[in-house]
């Protein structure tokens, strides 16, 4: 028993729920998802067991032009040995195959782990440049917050001191994973520059989207919010093609969107995107709350394939508006998470804001 015993807690120790859960609602459709994004569809007009068969021929061809040459070579010897040991009925045959299909597992595990470990390492650098905690304002209580739905992502949220003013930022690149995240780095480093030579917010978007429409793949964009807060405690504001922002008022218990006009970030380098950006004032009274989010947050689904939607976000802001920067937050994620049953499929940053 005490054999037994071990054996079970060898396979079994740090194996949670969430890991399992994880694996059937997240990992195992995105590894549907990988191979049908580059398998030939069938033909709809073909019967129902025609389909059928090519669905799976397609996937299996899929399949093997995802493998290195080598292996590819190495794992239809595998199919053919257990096949031919098979008909002959052959246990030795049989035996070779189980030998030569762990040793390709063994590569697999080991590329997919070393790929994983400079993931990790790409984590780690990524969230070393997202603030930890917003900065300290007289009258101004700030709370921030960002999580990948990856390893890493191309969430961008920032606080940047110039001049006695701070700027606020928060932007989402086209995509997630790896180029997302190699593009927001990039986007960090032009604007901490910008930020220091540029005079105003119109300014600073206008370098920075030719500097990205350079940069960028024609497939990729950037969204944003810029905002400068000054100690008059007057929110300028910018939007590049992002979700407006919420600005709950104190005075009208009211909570509205601000939408400043303004396009997306490295689309075009012509003039109309300096034409169609627009700049917005609100001077915060004490009370007064301000929200700053991604796309991540109101479209959030949940098993029904309905969005965590804008209104939802309105109604918390609302009722939890006499609150602290921090528990607003906390309502916000915790409402989220409760709808999506702890299940995200998107980059999600949020910035909350309150005049004290």
């Amino acid at each position: 028993m005490k054999r037994l015993k071990s054996i079970y807690d060898f396979y079994t120790a740090e194996l949670t729920y969430f890991e399992i859960e994880k694996l059937i609602r997240r990992e195992a459709p995105g590894v549907l998802d990988f191979y049908l994004s580059s398998m030939k569809k069938p033909d709809n007009s073909k019967n129902f067991i025609t389909r059928g068969w090519l669905f799976f021929r397609n996937l299996f061809i899929a399949f093997l032009l995802k493998l290195t040459p080598l292996r590819r070579i190495l794992y239809t010897l595998i199919l053919f040995f257990f096949l031919y040991g098979y008909w002959i009925g052959s246990w030795n045959w049989a035996f070779i195959t189980f030998c030569l299909l762990n040793l390709l597992l063994a590569f697999e595990v080991a590329d997919k782990l070393t790929a994983k470990s400079e993931l990790e390492l790409a984590r780690q650098i990524q969230e070393s440049l997202i603030p930890k905690s917003p900065p300290q304002i007289e009258d101004i209580d700030i709370a921030c917050y960002s999580e990948s739905a990856k390893e890493v992502g191309g969430d961008y949220l920032d606080f940047i001191t110039s001049n006695e003013k701070t700027h606020i930022i928060i932007g989402d690149i086209s995509g997630k994973g790896m180029a997302a995240a190699i593009y927001m780095v990039q986007v960090r480093a032009i604007l901490h520059h910008l930020i220091d030579t540029c005079s105003n917010l119109k300014e600073i978007l206008s370098v920075l989207n030719r500097n990205l429409y350079r940069i960028f793949r024609r497939d990729y964009f950037f969204t944003a919010n810029i905002a400068e807060l000054n100690g008059n405690k007057e929110l300028k504001l910018c939007r590049a093609g992002h979700q407006p922002a919420l600005h709950f008022s104190f005075e009208k218990k009211r909570c509205d969107f601000l939408i400043p006009r303004g396009m997306g970030l490295g689309l075009t380098d012509k003039s109309i995107f300096d034409t169609s950006m627009q700049e917005e004032t609100v001077k915060l009274e004490p009370g007064d709350v301000v929200v700053f989010y991604t796309d991540g947050l109101t479209e959030t689904m949940n098993e029904f394939k309905i969005e965590f939607g804008e209104d939802r976000l309105k109604n918390i802001i609302c009722s939890s508006a006499g609150k602290t920067a921090l528990q607003i937050q906390s309502r916000i994620l915790m409402e989220v998470n409760r709808f999506n049953n702890l299940n995200p499929d998107d980059d999600l940053s949020i910035i909350v804001i309150k005049a004290i």
